[in-house]
């Protein structure tokens, strides 16, 4: 097959054309880790998947040297569970999934493989076996990159006037709109609803108390309808816009990291070694 096959997800090409992509300098692997689990009674259950596959297309088409690998999902929601169609996954189960898949990303011969989770629940399980993940493997370096969320909720603010606790984190006025951009058929706006909004729930100091609660007592005891924010209203250019800027600042800290690294290569061994 020649190179007319111009998808970047892996999944979409024959064993072929990844060998041809391979071959002319695609040498980026990009890896969501997603989940399948509620978003209230308008958002499909696959949401944090669609958005992983959103985000990273756009990614690989800026870089322009990537490929998108199947999205990881299910990923830990055990706060969503209380949720008829949630599906949750042992943090070992998830460690050892990611690392499988990263190791058939190394096997591939991608140089670079970039991680990032589309769901909150996989962050911090993330952070941590990144490096030992990357010391297992035989060649490819491994990055994990974090998704803009602070630039996203002043962009809403400053430029839509939507306020943080509408915007919401979870099923709310942005990835609503993020789903109407991406996959308005699968979003019934009929049943969009406002869900938790009080304020001091939005604090910036508060919300590392705030996703505790939600993870320790589950988003059930803290919303019946399990939203996060306030659906209603939301619109596909907002949400279009919220991928873009995203994607943009994530291709802007994976060349970055990328660069920094092969900059730290030429740096003679005493030097490098000196604050160690």
């Amino acid at each position: 097959m020649s190179m007319s096959n111009e998808t970047v997800l892996i999944e979409e090409l024959s064993w072929t054309e990844v060998a041809e992509k391979l071959e002319n300098g695609y040498d980026t692997a990009l890896l969501a880790c997603g989940a399948i689990e509620q978003h209230g009674p308008h958002l499909p259950t696959g949401v944090d998947t669609y958005l992983g596959y959103a985000v990273g297309k756009y990614v690989a088409r800026e870089l322009g040297n990537a490929l998108v690998a199947p999205t990881l999902r299910p990923g830990c929601s055990d706060h969503h569970t209380d949720f008829p169609g949630t599906f949750s996954i042992s943090r070992e189960t998830f460690v050892n999934l990611l690392s499988d898949y990263c190791e058939s990303l190394d096997q591939m011969g991608f140089d670079n493989i970039v991680l990032f989770p589309s769901h909150g629940g996989n962050i911090d399980v993330m952070k941590t076996y990144t490096p030992k993940i990357a010391r297992d493997l035989e060649q490819a370096e491994v990055y994990f990159v974090s998704l803009d969320f602070v630039g996203i909720h002043e962009y809403l603010e400053n430029e839509e006037g939507i306020s943080r606790e509408k915007a919401g984190v979870h099923a709310g006025y942005s990835e609503t709109a993020q789903m109407l951009a991406e996959h308005p058929d699968l979003v019934d706006m009929e049943l969009a609803e406002e869900g938790m909004t009080r304020p001091e729930f939005y604090d910036e100091d508060r919300i590392p108390q705030s996703q505790q609660e939600s993870f320790t007592h589950g988003v059930r005891q803290q919303v019946a309808n399990g939203i996060l924010g306030d659906a209603r209203g939301a619109t596909a250019d907002v949400g279009r816009e919220i991928i873009e800027r995203r994607g943009d600042a994530m291709a802007e800290q994976i060349r970055s990291r990328i660069d920094s690294e092969f900059l730290s290569m030429d740096v003679p061994d005493s030097v490098a070694h000196e604050h160690d």
